[in-house]
């Protein structure tokens, strides 16, 4: 059965989400997961998902999309104020967004670390062993991560083609992790790493043809009509659990997590920033996932509310 939670997280559907939708009470059972583990323990956060390229200094440099960043950042810090050490990992491109937002709220930067490897298999697999071995995680947690798909191994973006020149291989951490920790990952249109649990249930691409799916499994997948809503869901619901309402985003402060990531340079996922792709104004260009910030808010200031109910009325 679905729960109010769920009603929340797969509102909006006309990307399909309900085709491929997790298993009810499945942002619930993230956070019941994390929170078993140990205070202190650590946690990694991986998210980035470039969506297009513009030139620098006559050099081709990806653009990374606004949804991903702000919802790890919140998620993540949430986390970190309930005791647990939080650590992010992403590509170069998506660091920066990062870091913009980390210092927006007044937060440390200093855990941010870079992916760096081409597709070689020996390399990604050196740089995501690397990094393992140095954050130490007992737990991962991703949202809107670029992965490979099932089927040929190519990233690929909603409409089927191949992002991999923008995208480095981090999907390869959850790989290297597999077995060794937990996985909890967070997605929106089944292109995601950690979405391969679903992969039978995810549509092809508008061609009929493309699979796009995930070939990168996770312990617990979590579907949203954004990732940054399933993000913030998971760690607004630990919140409550241990009784931090105060924790939980307000729709205000999400609000402020997308403006920043869009100053610091990522883009509007479905448009890519451009007019031309907006269905004559259909999609926002300024925003997430084709709607305005002040929707996000709204729809978090929504989570926000249910969950403290769910609370009172010994739901969570």
């Amino acid at each position: 059965m679905l729960t109010p939670v769920d009603y929340i997280l797969g509102s909006y559907d006309m990307r399909n989400l309900s085709k491929f939708y997790a298993s009810p009470g499945s942002a619930e059972k993230a956070a019941e997961t994390l929170l078993r583990l140990p205070k202190n323990s650590s946690i990694t956060v991986l998210t980035g998902f470039c969506v297009t390229e513009k030139l620098i200094d006559n050099q081709k440099t990806p653009v990374a999309e606004s949804d991903g960043p702000p919802g790890a950042v919140l998620a993540g810090e949430i986390f970190r104020q309930l005791s647990y050490h939080v650590s992010y990992v992403a590509d170069p491109v998506t660091c920066q967004i990062l870091r913009a937002c980390l210092k927006s709220r007044k937060d440390d930067d200093s855990h941010v670390y870079e992916f760096n490897s081409s597709h070689n298999e020996e390399e990604r697999i050196a740089e995501a062993q690397r990094l393992l071995n140095a954050l130490q995680s007992k737990a991962i947690l991703t949202g809107e991560l670029s992965s490979r798909n099932w089927y040929d191994g190519v990233r690929r973006n909603m409409i089927g083609k191949n992002i991999d020149d923008w995208n480095p291989p981090v999907d390869e951490m959850l790989v290297q992790f597999k077995g060794k920790g937990i996985i909890i990952a967070v997605g929106d249109g089944g292109n995601e790493a950690g979405m391969a649990n679903l992969k039978d249930m995810i549509p092809l691409a508008p061609d009929g043809k493309t699979i796009i799916g995930s070939g990168v499994y996770s312990d617990i997948p979590v579907t949203s009509w954004n990732s940054n809503l399933g993000l913030q869901a998971i760690a607004s619901v630990a919140a409550a659990k241990e009784n931090r309402l105060d924790l939980i985003p307000t729709g205000d402060q999400v609000i402020q997590m997308i403006e920043t990531a869009l100053s610091a340079g990522a883009v509007e996922g479905v448009t890519r920033g451009e007019e031309q792709n907006s269905l004559n104004g259909t999609y926002a260009i300024h925003g997430v996932d084709g709607f305005a910030p002040s929707v996000h808010g709204a729809d978090q200031d929504k989570l926000r509310s249910t969950l403290i109910q769910m609370k009172i009325k010994g739901m969570l």
